[in-house]
């Protein structure tokens, strides 16, 4: 065996002082252990060589062994665009007639509007609007003594001709009135026929052609010394509604039935020539050229070619977020009065409609609190003469003037908005919602500042950046602090039809409520039978209040039946509505009005009116119907409303339907 050869004591002092003066990077052992950079020999083994400890101040942050400042991750603050709006408005012109149901403008500046009194308008300078006579003429019907308006108007030259499709406090009629002295109308004699309801008229060539609903099509002639004249009819109508007649040609809008073109060249025997299916309720129809446009409800509006009447086709289908119940066409412009707000269209290319503006009209109401956002004005009618836009609202006509060119975002709240419920929550406990938030403008949406005002509730994000079409969630937390707590959701945009709107927000509301259970409701429905909540629990239920009176609700029920009543009920969704005014008395004359809308969801009377009083006591508003509430399967209110929301239900019955 060999021996390690003893060094003496000075040369290992040597090799020690050698090994110093090399690379301090490396540290050689007595037995020539080499460590790398970052470490030293500890007991004969390379360890991490120990480091200073470095401390950044504050913004700050160690990188590579020095204190650098922490990168400003910060995102750049949004900043409102500078648009004007497409639609700007001109005049509103108050006091003329409540409930307005239709307006029409004549190529010389005469606006007509039918609403609780019939309007001869000069809108000819259409930012001074001002009435030709100084009341509302309402017409004088024979035994009836409440002197009603109308529903529908045309006009041929002078003549006025307007219908009525009665209700329980007013007959049906088809009259009018003669206009050759704006100033002092006079009204034409009275057409009452026995079982039939008038609802749209236009005139041609000395004719006047009425929707009967399920009666036709009547074909009239009018003479100042006999009155009206039946001349001829056409059956075979599903609910013939809106009514268009060019020259010998007439374009029915009839419901389910969609839109029938009909031949009355032979003003005696009209004859169906052909029938395009649209979907949805065909209401209102305007024709132009080669083709008509088909307002139809929760299917928007239907765009027929109609150059071939014997095949008339849909070429576009235009979706929208409300209910189209009619339309105006104007320079290459459709017009559409939807419910909830009133929209423009390209139509340049009938089979490419492209949108252009949309405007929602709040309505004046002294709420309790000052700083509450106004209510949704319905909108039922719209026409058009140019660039000139005149909309018929709940209250009165309102002008716009049309800029086409002009591109701008525009925003859409549900109209849940009007009241978001949070429903029971216990005290110190959170509820979080999601509110979606819509660009359906031409240009992006910059939402420039939202906060909330009340200390139970927050919102995020603050701001958002949305593109045209594009919809974002903003994300309402509610913390329960104790009961009957609001607040409101500020959304600052640059939207300017509508910079600033002002959600209100509601939790542990007292009544029938979001989150409370439905009291048991009993009616005695249309059939004599007797109907109870309690019946219904184990499925959802949707239950719509209604009244006879309500201009809205004659074109809420038949929506309904269609959105709701005929899509769901074999998905196991019950559905019901309810007359809380009436009394049982009047069961046959309510049993006339739902029959008058071709309407088949199960009826009846809530009377005494208990559980419709406890839901609409937490509605503070102008808007008493229609009221939509959604119950769950055990019986728990999970939506209520005054705001028709027709999506937002959707949501709520397809979540519930799958719970």
């Amino acid at each position: 065996m060999l021996k390690r050869p003893i060094i003496p004591m000075p040369a290992l002092l040597l090799i020690a002082l050698y090994a110093c003066d090399g690379d301090n990077s490396q540290t050689e052992t007595p037995d020539s252990l080499t460590c790398g950079a970052g470490t030293e020999e500890v007991d004969g083994a390379c360890v991490a060589a120990a480091v200073e400890t470095v401390t950044c101040g504050e913004g700050t942050q160690l990188v590579d062994g020095a204190c650098v400042p922490v990168p400003d991750t910060t995102p750049e603050p949004l900043v409102a665009g500078h648009h004007l709006s497409p639609l700007v408005q001109m005049q509103s012109l108050h006091e003329v007639g409540s409930h307005t149901d239709e307006v029409r403008i004549r190529e010389d500046g005469v606006l007509l509007n039918c609403s609780y009194s019939f309007n001869v308008i000069d809108a000819t300078v259409p930012n001074d609007m001002e009435r030709f006579h100084e009341d509302g003429l309402t017409h004088v019907i024979p035994n009836d003594t409440r002197t009603p308006g109308c529903k529908h108007l045309a006009w041929d030259g002078d003549l006025v001709f307007t219908t009525h499709l009665g209700n329980i406090r007013n007959p049906a009629f088809l009259s009018g009135w003669d206009i050759t002295d704006p100033e002092h109308p006079v009204q034409l004699q009275v057409l009452q026929e026995p079982g039939v309801s008038y609802e749209g008229v236009d005139a041609a060539d000395g004719y006047i052609y009425v929707g009967r609903h399920e009666d036709g099509l009547g074909v009239y002639r009018y003479d100042m010394i006999t009155g009206f004249e039946a001349v001829g009819s056409l059956d075979g109508f599903a609910n013939a509604w809106g009514i268009a007649a060019r020259g010998s040609q007439v374009f029915v809008a009839d419901g389910v039935g969609g839109l029938a073109v009909i031949d009355a060249s032979d003003p005696a025997n009209p004859v169906e020539r052909g029938r395009a299916a649209i979907g949805g309720q065909a209401k209102g129809v305007v024709v132009h050229e080669d083709h008509a446009f088909v307002a139809a409800g929760s299917s928007g509006v239907a765009v027929v070619n109609i150059a071939n009447p014997a095949d008339p086709t849909v070429v576009a289908t235009i979706e929208m977020p409300g209910t189209a119940l009619r339309v105006a066409y104007a320079e290459d412009h459709l017009f559409v009065a939807a419910w909830n707000d009133t929209r423009v269209y390209d139509v340049s290319n009938p089979a490419a409609p492209r949108f252009v503006a949309a405007v929602r009209i709040p309505r004046p109401y002294d709420y309790a609190d000052p700083n509450r956002e106004l209510p949704t004005m319905r909108t039922f009618g719209v026409t058009a003469l140019g660039r000139d836009v005149f909309i018929g609202t709940w209250e009165n006509p309102y002008s716009y003037r049309l800029y086409p060119e002009r591109t701008a975002p525009n925003i859409r709240l549900p109209e849940t908005a009007a009241r978001v419920d949070f429903g029971a929550v216990p005290v110190g406990a959170q509820k979080t919602l999601e509110l979606p938030v819509t660009n359906q403008g031409t240009a992006p949406l910059t939402l420039v500042d939202v906060w909330t005002e009340g200390a139970a509730f927050t919102v995020t994000p603050k701001q958002a950046l949305l593109q045209p079409g594009e919809t974002k969630n903003l994300t309402i937390t509610y913390t329960a602090g104790g009961p009957e707590e609001s607040g409101f959701l500020n959304i600052v945009s640059d939207d300017p039809l509508a910079p600033h709107r002002k959600p209100y927000l509601t939790g542990n509301q007292p009544g029938v409520s979001v989150g409370s259970p439905l009291p048991e409701t009993v009616a005695t429905m249309l059939d004599g039978s007797t109907w109870s909540s309690t019946d219904t629990l184990g499925s959802v239920l949707l239950l719509t209040y209604f009244a006879t009176y309500c201009p809205v609700c004659a074109n809420h029920l038949p929506d309904l039946q269609e959105r709701f009543w005929l899509e769901y009920q074999e998905r196991g969704m019950e559905m019901v509505s309810l007359n809380p005014r009436e009394t049982v008395e009047q069961i046959g004359l309510v049993q006339d009005y739902v029959d008058h809308l071709r309407v088949t969801v199960p009826t009846g009377i809530e009377s005494p009116n208990v559980t419709y009083s406890a839901i609409v006591s937490a509605f503070e508003g102008p808007n008493p119907f229609p009221v939509d509430v959604i119950v769950d399967k055990d019986g728990i209110v999970r939506y209520a409303t005054h705001e028709y929301d027709p999506d937002a239900m959707i949501e709520v019955i397809e979540q519930l339907l799958a719970e």
